[in-house]
């Protein structure tokens, strides 16, 4: 019975795990992708932050980034509150939650 505790409980985690694909204006170099994605990696529920190659994205000035959470993936709301004076610079065009794989 412990060893079945034990297990839900380690698994209990990935059980609410999110990812969430955001858009985001005013990115055109690296230096302000990597900036961006050091942002989001200090918010307490994000377990990792991906750039996605500029192909990916509609317009050259543009970029996704790919947000894997370890439980609600954050809103619009929290990420241009993350971005702080920055926001001005760097615009969220979107954020989608993509499948679990």
């Amino acid at each position: 019975m412990r060893i079945v505790f034990l297990i839900k409980l380690l698994l209990s985690p990935l059980a609410y795990a999110e990812t969430c694909r955001v858009l985001i204006d005013g990115t055109g170099c690296s230096t302000r992708q990597q900036a961006i994605e050091r942002i989001f990696e200090k918010l307490p529920e994000v377990e990792g932050v991906t750039i996605l190659p500029r192909r990916d994205a509609p317009k050259n000035n543009q970029r996704y980034f790919v947000i894997e959470t370890a439980g609600e993936a954050p809103s619009k709301e929290r990420l241009v509150e993350a971005l702080g004076r920055r926001a001005k610079f760097y615009i969220i065009l979107s954020v989608e939650p993509l499948p679990h794989e």
